[in-house]
């Protein structure tokens, strides 16, 4: 399911909750290079999840999330919605630091 939203997703998008609140916007989508680890339909999977790294605060300077697809309900021309409310996002922790794999991914 998360890939069908991976492609839509750019950044400057509105990130908002599974309530509709705006949590922040776009600032990076990581995703991996296909031609090196293939694709599901080749039995290859990736050896980490892609991530958003969503941007919070006036013009970006409060915290960044590195929200993991999965965490993606729903894609609109404009939004990018979250299937987890803002207080479960702000309140994980894995998801306030910056994975050291992202360097891997494009």
């Amino acid at each position: 399911m998360q890939e069908r939203y991976l492609g839509r997703i750019e950044p400057d998008m509105d990130v908002c909750d599974i309530n509709g609140d705006k949590l922040g916007t776009v600032a990076h989508v990581y995703r991996y290079d296909l031609a090196t680890v293939g694709t599901a339909d080749s039995g290859t999977q990736p050896p980490h999840e892609e991530v958003i790294e969503v941007k919070t605060g006036l013009l970006g300077l409060g915290k960044h999330f590195y929200l993991p697809m999965s965490t993606v309900q729903e894609v609109t021309q404009g939004c990018v919605f979250l299937s987890k409310p803002a207080d479960e996002v702000k309140g994980t922790e894995a998801w306030q630091q910056r994975p050291p794999y992202l360097d891997e991914l494009h």
